[in-house]
C-alpha cells in the first residue's frame, strides 16, 4: 500500500506543480489579469476632468504668473511677464518690473531726471490686457512633474489708469481668493511659498 500511496502522492504533486507552472505562465503572458494593486487614497487631487492619484508628494510648490499687454495686439510681447512668483509676496517683482520697463522707455525717448518716467506713475493710453494665474507645481512618485492650476484671471485695465497700483491690488484678490485651494490641495506642511 504504501508504493501506492506514494504513486498517488507523485500524480498529485506533479499536477499541482503542472498546473502551478502553467498558470504562472498565463499571468505572465497577460492571459490571466492580475487584480490591481491597491494605490494610496491618501494624495488624490480632483480635478475637472477627473482625479490625480499622486502617491507620495516629495515637493510642492504655489506659484503665480503675471502677464501685462496692450488688448489692440495680440502678438505683442507682454510689457510684465512674470513667471512662478510666490502669490504671497508678489508686489515687488511687479514693482521692479515696472521700473525697468520706465526706465527703457526714459532711456528712448532720452527722458532724464525729473522729466524721466517713474514705476508708480506708468500707464497706457489705451486698454491693457491683464492675466493672472495661480497654480501648484507637484513632484510625486506617480506624477513627477504636476501643475494643478488653481486660478486663471483676465482682466481689462482702461486707459491712464496706474499700472503698479491696478496691478497689484488685483493680484492680491486673486492670491486671497486662491487661499482655500491653496490649502485644500496641499499635501506637505510647510510647502515652500
Amino acid at each position: 500500500m504504501d508504493g501506492k500511496n506514494n504513486g498517488i502522492a507523485l500524480i498529485v504533486a506533479s499536477i499541482i506543480l503542472g498546473g502551478s507552472l502553467l498558470g504562472s505562465a498565463m499571468v505572465n503572458k497577460g492571459l490571466i489579469l492580475q487584480k490591481e494593486p491597491e494605490q494610496p487614497k491618501e494624495n488624490i487631487l480632483s480635478t475637472t476632468v477627473g482625479h490625480v492619484n499622486l502617491g507620495k508628494v516629495y515637493r510642492e510648490a504655489r506659484g503665480m504668473d503675471i502677464k501685462l499687454k496692450a488688448i489692440s495686439n495680440d502678438n505683442s510681447r507682454p510689457i510684465i511677464n512674470l513667471n512662478n512668483v510666490n502669490p504671497g509676496d508678489f508686489s515687488s517683482a511687479v514693482h521692479d518690473a515696472l521700473v525697468k520697463l520706465a526706465a527703457d522707455i526714459s532711456k528712448e525717448q532720452n527722458l532724464i531726471g525729473d522729466k524721466a518716467y517713474k514705476a508708480e506713475n506708468l500707464s497706457g493710453k489705451m486698454p491693457f490686457a491683464l492675466k493672472i494665474s495661480t497654480y501648484i507645481n507637484y513632484a510625486s512618485e506617480y506624477a513627477p512633474n504636476y501643475t494643478l492650476t488653481i486660478d486663471d484671471k483676465n482682466i481689462t485695465i482702461d486707459p491712464n489708469v496706474p499700472f503698479e497700483a491696478r496691478v497689484n491690488a488685483e493680484a492680491s484678490n486673486v492670491a486671497k481668493e486662491s487661499a482655500p485651494s491653496f490649502a485644500a490641495n496641499s499635501f506637505i506642511k510647510d510647502p515652500s511659498r
